[in-house]
Formats: C-alpha cells, sequence, structure tokens
C-alpha cells in the first residue's frame, strides 16, 4: 500500500462515517507519508455525471484512514523514487509505504513488529 494506490474502506466507523466515508467506499491515497498509522485517502465519484444522477455524485472527501481499516483495489506503478521526492524534506526515513503487513521507509526500516499488527 503506497502513494496513489486505490483503497477500499473495510469498516465502519464514526470518525470516517461523519467525514461521509463508509465501509466498501474505495478511495486513492494520495499523500506519500503516513501518520499516525494512517493514511490521507481521497474519495471521490467516478460516475460520469448525466441529467438523471447528477444529484447522487459525491464531493471530493478527503478522510485520515487507518492503513489496518484498508484494502488495495489497485496499486499504482509509484516509484520509491517518486514518492522520495514528494515525502516532506525528501527524507527516506520517513514511514510511507506497507509491504508484507509492515510499515516501511525507503530504507526497509519497518515500524510494527509483528507483520498486519500496525500498532506492534
Amino acid at each position: 500500500m503506497k502513494y496513489f494506490d486505490e483503497v477500499k474502506v473495510l469498516v465502519s466507523k464514526q470518525e470516517y462515517e461523519e467525514q461521509k466515508v463508509f465501509k466498501g467506499m474505495t478511495g486513492i491515497i494520495f499523500d506519500a507519508e503516513i501518520r499516525g498509522r494512517c493514511f490521507n485517502v481521497l474519495f471521490y465519484d467516478k460516475t460520469p455525471v448525466t441529467a438523471d444522477n447528477w444529484d447522487k455524485i459525491k464531493a471530493d472527501i478527503v478522510c485520515v484512514i487507518e492503513i489496518k481499516d484498508l484494502q488495495v483495489v489497485k496499486e499504482s506503478d509509484c516509484t520509491d523514487e517518486y514518492i522520495l521526492k514528494n515525502l516532506p524534506k525528501q527524507n527516506p526515513k520517513w514511514f510511507c509505504k506497507v509491504e508484507n503487513g509492515y510499515i516501511i521507509n525507503l530504507l526497509g526500516e519497518k515500524l510494527n513488529k509483528t507483520p498486519y499488527d500496525y500498532d506492534s
């Protein structure tokens, strides 16, 4: 899971629903970094607008979503070099990806000790 991946929300939570984000919605990770074991995710309606559905189109929503509450739907082709260019201060020590259940930075350092237990 990384920058520009399409992700799906796996759970319902009050803090997400207050932002109009619900279980099953898909969005795009739009920040290169991970903060507080969360990604910033942009949700937008990909439905073509017609005269019959214009009032049902969702506005763009930005929501902070916990990694454990996301599943990758489609991986982006974003490279480590591109991620580095978009990290604050281009610091490779900033955590920015989830691979094999580990939150990692571009140096391969892991934040969590147990795979898929993002609080470990």
